[in-house]
């Protein structure tokens, strides 16, 4: 399959034939980079549009179940035709109530408040400038136009084949005529009127594959003692944060939030105005890296004026059948009993999830790997995506590489520049060290951050890092190639960058006093500025903006 020699990694065959998985904001520019560096590629998208999850639909997303599924099926239940080959098969199948539809292409995790949480500038891709004027901080819709023009100016939907599913991947090994392939089970679903869908089902082979998928599709969500009962019982009253979309429904209502991140700050904040009374429950962030605790300690000051943060869940109590729901209680593990609690919002974050991808997960229920089988893993718990190298190439297969996996970056202009380097190596003007360069890379990285969540976490210092590291490897092998080089960050990005706070806070409404507190117990002392008439034109746009509150979707 591969050829190591001593210093570098060869692959077996050259690569000519790439699937990319997804056509959101890492999806996308790998597209470009793919195509201009001469490679064939397809691109496989489940929406009808590129754009990932700055899609927005109105519908409710409900998940799968509470506690939501293992790893293996977090992001959806894989439908596979008895047999399939090059040739497509298709079927119409009736869908009166859009299910098919739905748990097809569930809608995306975007309230109507939702905008970015760092700099604009922060969040561009090379060569393509947001408007002229552009605010700092400016709502889904408008990020979501950013990437549409981006597509419509790089042609990149020539390369898509929208409503597309991958259903299941394996390597296919090789033969006398061929190399190692991918062997792709792909399904295609689209609308035939209001009450029925054409099912398309086919498989196709590519040299490689780039998984695009991101990591907000597997909402999680953690198996409390009788949360089941009670989603059971009212199934419309308990959301996970990728369902929430406005908070009109919720007027004077009292809401318990579970999780202080960023989705959780955000949606109490976006309920603050409207419901009488918002619980929110977050854990003291007590390990991880020095960054990530900082962040989650600075998130817990956010509460709104209405909010109350209190102790972890210990149980759910049902309410008696037949009862309002706000005759249940919660109780927590100081013993606190919360009582009138009309919906829930679960803003525990995702799991890592690649369905069609069995062969690489094992759930915890079926007991913990050896070591020896964990170096092939993918997915254990769905904390982490395990063994890839700079959290791009599977080491013991780098025809296999994944985009969007790190955290705490700028998404746009980070995976741009992973999406870089995996092109230059698949297109071979860039070189992998030796798999045994690869294991010490990963191991020594485990060894510092463990192989959970943390592994994935980069933060400011540790993006920046990442960054150089791939320019300066691109462009030192770029003249071995002759390549063409690329450039590192920008002043201009540095700057911004460094405005994150003052951007965040922005973002909140902030005051001044208390913005210039968080800045001076982050950075030691510089005030961020902080745009007053910017915040209020943005508020004043979302509200002319903002739908009518809709039915809840029954499907996910």
């Amino acid at each position: 399959m591969t050829i190591d020699i001593p210093e570098y990694f060869q692959y077996e065959s050259p690569i000519r034939t790439v699937a990319v998985i997804g056509a959101g904001v890492s999806g996308v520019p790998a597209t470009r980079h793919l195509r201009e560096a001469g490679l064939e590629v397809t691109v496989f998208e489940r929406q009808s549009k590129a754009g990932g999850i700055w899609n927005w639909s109105p519908e409710i997303t409900k998940p799968l179940s509470v506690p939501t599924p293992a790893p293996s099926h977090g992001a959806f239940f894989p439908q596979l035709p008895a047999e399939a080959g090059p040739e497509p098969v298709t079927k119409t199948l009736d869908d009166a109530d859009h299910e098919q539809r739905l748990r097809f292409s569930p809608p995306n995790p975007v309230y109507w408040s939702l905008s970015n949480n760092v700099p604009i500038p922060t969040m561009a891709f090379k060569d393509w400038e947001y408007p002229a004027g552009t605010a700092e901080n400016i709502r889904h819709d408008l990020i979501s136009d950013y990437v549409h023009s981006y597509v419509k100016h790089f042609n990149i939907d020539e390369s898509v084949q929208y409503n597309t599913r991958v259903e299941n991947a394996v390597k296919i090994p090789k033969t006398d005529n061929d190399g190692a392939k991918w062997r792709l089970t792909l399904r295609k679903v689209v609308p035939e009127g209001d009450d029925k869908v054409k099912e398309t089902y086919w498989t196709q082979d590519f040299d490689a594959v780039i998984v695009a998928t991101g990591h907000y599709n597997a909402p999680f969500i953690p198996d409390f003692e009788g949360s089941d009962k009670w989603a059971a019982a009212y199934p419309e009253h308990v959301l996970h944060s990728n369902g929430y979309r406005v908070p009109e429904p919720y007027a004077g209502k009292d809401v318990l939030v579970v999780g202080c991140g960023t989705s959780g700050i955000d949606m109490a904040r976006d309920l603050e105005e409207h419901v009488n009374k918002v619980y929110m429950v977050g854990r003291k962030p007590e390990t991880g890296p020095d960054a990530y605790k900082s962040l989650r300690n600075w998130q817990r000051r956010l509460l709104p004026k209405n909010g109350e943060l209190v102790d972890e869940i210990k149980r759910f109590i049902p309410p008696a059948p037949g009862a309002p729901i706000e005759q249940g209680q919660i109780e927590l593990v100081d013993g606190r009993i919360i009582t009138n609690i009309s919906l829930i919002i679960f803003a525990t974050g995702y799991q890592y999830s690649y369905p069609f991808f069995p062969q690489f997960h094992r759930d915890p229920a079926l007991g913990a790997p050896t070591p020896e089988e964990k170096k092939n893993l993918l997915i254990t718990d769905g904390a982490s995506v395990l063994n890839l190298y700079r959290d791009i190439f599977y080491i013991p297969d780098p025809t296999l590489a994944f985009l969007g996996l790190s955290v705490n970056t700028s998404a746009f202009s980070f995976f741009e520049y992973q999406a870089q380097s995996i092109v230059r190596v698949l297109a071979g003007t860039a070189r992998l060290p030796s798999t045994a360069e690869q294991w010490k890379f990963y191991d020594t990285l485990v060894q510092r951050t463990g192989d959970g969540k943390f592994v994935h976490f980069l933060g400011k210092d540790g993006e920046r890092a990442y960054v150089r590291h791939a320019v300066e490897w691109i462009n030192r092998d770029a003249e071995w190639s002759g390549a063409s080089k690329i450039t590192g960050h920008s002043p201009e990005w540095i700057k911004a960058s460094d405005n994150i706070l003052a951007s965040i806070a922005l973002k909140y409404g902030i005051d001044a006093e208390t913005a210039r507190e968080l800045r001076q117990n982050s950075t030691g002392g510089k005030e961020p500025e902080i745009k007053a008439e910017d915040k209020a034109a943005e508020e004043t746009k979302a509200e002319e903006d903002k739908p009518e509150p809709v039915a809840v979707a029954a499907a996910a």
